[in-house]
């Protein structure tokens, strides 16, 4: 149903949906020139969708199956609101769900003065997590002078910020041949040296065993890993594997040196007992304002406990 002068579907005033949201994070746009964002959260149980930003395209992902015209009147109210030329889709469901076909595209976006190329069409996700944008800011402020080691790295954008704000040196490790080559791309694009930014297609467990072979230690280690996966015959799971990959890589820590551990699971419980001695920290303050009411990852600081 539509009611007159309203967006209005199956309850859902799309339109003052969008306009309240906008209004919420303008000032935090504005201010840090933000133009890749989340605009709507899985939050509503009639408009079970996110809707992620980047400069004029919409990457919408779908998690259960909508009343019919719904998309089209999203599509219609961002066209109008804030001038989106281009709609990708997302299918997060196991469901038979019929989506609008999304062309191939490409784009670099530019995030706190760096570049990354982001995939809009041909993979679930884009390559740049929206949700971590203030870790990276934070990151960046802690990284220069520093041996920054980012594992599971997909494409890069810790290493990124690492490595601008002046780390010492960089390494980044990921399983994928695709997203190494992606992490690659990143550093070209941001005019920065091979030589001091290193990328090991290695499973991180083996780079692990590979570093304390090589007496290699670390300052800042980052380790944001899947919730699930699988390479040949393993099989990884971050709650049952997350104690053996936080114990190898406090054995790879600098003194002083601190370990950004993250998981977007949403079930995730951190086993302490299973730690080697540490001191662990719940960052509370990881979620930009264009997150709020969600919560997409736990972030935590651990550091190796004081003998």
């Amino acid at each position: 149903m539509k009611a007159k002068g309203c967006d209005i579907i199956s309850g859902i005033d799309l339109n003052a949906l969008v306009t309240h949201n906008l209004r919420q994070i303008a000032p935090y746009l504005a201010q840090n020139k933000v133009t890749a964002y989340r605009l709507i959260s899985n939050t509503h149980p009639l408009l079970p969708v996110t809707v992620d930003i980047y400069q004029d395209n919409a990457v919408v992902h779908v998690f259960s199956a909508l009343v019919p015209e719904m998309l089209s009147q999203l599509e219609q109210v961002l066209k109008t609101t804030l001038n989106i030329q281009a709609f990708f889709y997302k299918k997060n469901s196991r469901d038979n769900l019929a989506l609008p076909a999304s062309p191939p595209k490409k784009i670099v976006q530019e995030e706190d003065g760096c570049q990354f190329l982001v995939n809009l069409s041909d993979y679930l996700d884009t390559g740049l997590f929206l949700d971590h944008r203030e870790t990276r800011r934070w990151l960046a402020g802690l990284s220069r002078d520093k041996i920054v080691l980012n594992t599971f790295a997909y494409s890069g954008s810790f290493t990124v910020y690492a490595a601008r704000a002046g780390a010492a040196k960089t390494y980044s490790v990921d399983i994928s041949g695709v997203y190494c080559e992606w992490i690659k791309e990143n550093l070209v694009l941001n005019k920065l040296p091979q030589e001091k930014n290193w990328v090991y297609k290695m499973d991180t467990q083996e780079f692990f065993k590979y570093a304390k072979k090589k007496n290699l230690l670390f300052d800042i280690i980052i380790i944001d890993p899947p919730t699930f996966s699988k390479n040949k015959s393993k099989f990884f799971s971050v709650q049952k594997d997350h104690p053996q990959l936080i114990n190898s890589a406090l054995e790879l820590l600098s003194p002083s040196g601190m370990i950004v551990f993250s998981s977007n699971y949403q079930e995730f419980r951190l086993t302490r007992n299973e730690l080697l001695p540490s001191v662990i920290t719940e960052k509370s303050d990881s979620l930009p304002p264009d997150f709020a009411g969600t919560r997409p990852h736990r972030c935590f600081i651990i550091k190796k406990a004081q003998t």
